[in-house]
C-alpha cells in the first residue's frame, strides 16, 4: 500500500467527521463519517462553501483558527444538520501549513457528543432509580398501617356524631384524604421489583393503537392523534401492563398540554445511534404542539410529587421514569414554551436481568 492510499484509508476510517477546506473556506473533501453525519455525499459537498454544512458557531471557530494560525478547540454546541435535527457536537479547527509556513488548508473535526451524553444521562437515571425506589417503597410500607388506623378512627367518630355536626364533617374530610393517600400508595406498588417471568414478548404498536383508539373517543374532536410506526420494529421483552401505563400517562399529558386544538404525533423507529447495555433498541416518541414546559421545570419532572397540575399527584412521570428504567430503557423530555414537547422513550429489544 502506498503512502497516499494509507492516509486516504486513515482519513476515511477516522470515527469523527473530518472536513478539509481551502483558504477561501470551500470544501475540498469530507470523510465517510462526515458523509453519514451530514447525510450528504462527498461528491455533492465538494466545492460548496463551508457554511453549507457548518453551523455559524463552527464557522467562527474556523475563522479564528485561520486568523490566529493555531488549532482552536470549541466548546460543546448544539449544531443543526441539513434536515433540521439538533445534535450536540464539539468542533476543532486546525490549520495545515506548507513548507513556507503559510496556511494551505483547514481541517475541521466534528465530534458527535449525542451518544456520549445519552449514555451518561441514562446511567444517572439508573442511580436515581435505585435511590428513589428504596426511599419510596420504604415510606409506602410504613404509612399503610397508620393510615388504616386513622381511617378507622374517623369512621367511628363519624358514626358517633350527629350527621350535620362539625365533628361528622371533619370525619368525612379525614376519610376522603386518607383514601386519596391510599390511592397514591397503591400506585407505588408499581415500583416493586419485576419478576423475570412477567416479561413476555410485547407488541408496542398494538399497545399504542389500543391507547390511541381509547383516547380518540374520549377527547375533544379538535385534538388529533396521529401516528407514524416503523413496521420493522419487532416485539420486545417487557411487562405489558407497565408499558401500557407509561404510554397512557404520557399520551394524557400530551393531550392536556394542548389547548382548544392541536396535534399529538406518536412515532416509532429503530435507535441506530447507540445500544442499551449492548443491545439493539427502539425509540417511541410522543410529540405535541401544546404550551410547552418552562426550562426550569424540565429536570424536576422526574421527581416524585412535583406537579404543575391543580389536581395532579406528581407521580405519573416519576413512575413512568422508574418503570422504563426497570426495562433497561430511559426517558428524555425536550420542550419549548409555546412550541410543544417531545417525550422520547428508549427500550432495548431484549432485556432480562
Amino acid at each position: 500500500m502506498s503512502d497516499i492510499e494509507f492516509y486516504k484509508n486513515l482519513f476515511d476510517s477516522y470515527p469523527d467527521s473530518l472536513i478539509i477546506l481551502d483558504t477561501s473556506f470551500s470544501i475540498l473533501s469530507i470523510n465517510n463519517s462526515a458523509e453519514e453525519f451530514f447525510q450528504i455525499s462527498r461528491k455533492k459537498a465538494t466545492g460548496k462553501k463551508s457554511s453549507y454544512l457548518l453551523d455559524k458557531q463552527i464557522e467562527q471557530l474556523v475563522k479564528k483558527a485561520f486568523e490566529e494560525e493555531r488549532t482552536v478547540f470549541g466548546e460543546e454546541i448544539t449544531s443543526v444538520l441539513i434536515k433540521g435535527e439538533k445534535v450536540t457536537v464539539q468542533a476543532i479547527a486546525c490549520p495545515v501549513f506548507n513548507r513556507k509556513g503559510e496556511i494551505e488548508k483547514m481541517i475541521v473535526v466534528i465530534r458527535n457528543l449525542q451518544g456520549i451524553q445519552f449514555l451518561s444521562r441514562k446511567d444517572s437515571q439508573k442511580i436515581s432509580t435505585s435511590k428513589f425506589e428504596n426511599l419510596i417503597l420504604g415510606l409506602a410500607h410504613e404509612l399503610k398501617n397508620p393510615l388504616s388506623g386513622i381511617r378507622g378512627a374517623a369512621q367511628i367518630l363519624g358514626v358517633e356524631s350527629d350527621k350535620n355536626s362539625e365533628d361528622a364533617q371533619c370525619a368525612q374530610i379525614i376519610i376522603k384524604e386518607v383514601d386519596r393517600l391510599n390511592h397514591l400508595l397503591e400506585k407505588l406498588k408499581d415500583l416493586e421489583p419485576f419478576a423475570k417471568e412477567t416479561f413476555q414478548y410485547v407488541d408496542i404498536h398494538e399497545i399504542l393503537m389500543d391507547l390511541i383508539l381509547l383516547e380518540t373517543k374520549s377527547i375533544r374532536k379538535s385534538i388529533e392523534i396521529k401516528h407514524d410506526f416503523d413496521v420493522t420494529v419487532p416485539t420486545i421483552l417487557g411487562d405489558e401492563n407497565s408499558l401500557k401505563q407509561v404510554f397512557l400517562n404520557i399520551l394524557k399529558n400530551s393531550i392536556q398540554a394542548i389547548g382548544s386544538s392541536g396535534n399529538v404525533n406518536i412515532k416509532t423507529r429503530w435507535n441506530i445511534d447507540y445500544k442499551l447495555d449492548g443491545q439493539n433498541s427502539i425509540l417511541i416518541e410522543f410529540n405535541d404542539d401544546g404550551e410547552g414546559i418552562p426550562k426550569d421545570n424540565i429536570d424536576k419532572l422526574y421527581s416524585p410529587f412535583f406537579t404543575t397540575k391543580k389536581d395532579g399527584s406528581g407521580m405519573g412521570l416519576f413512575l413512568s421514569y422508574q418503570l422504563i428504567a426497570k426495562h433497561g430503557g430511559a426517558i428524555f423530555i425536550e420542550s419549548e414554551e409555546k412550541i410543544g414537547t417531545s417525550v422520547k422513550i428508549y427500550l432495548p429489544t431484549q432485556y432480562i436481568k
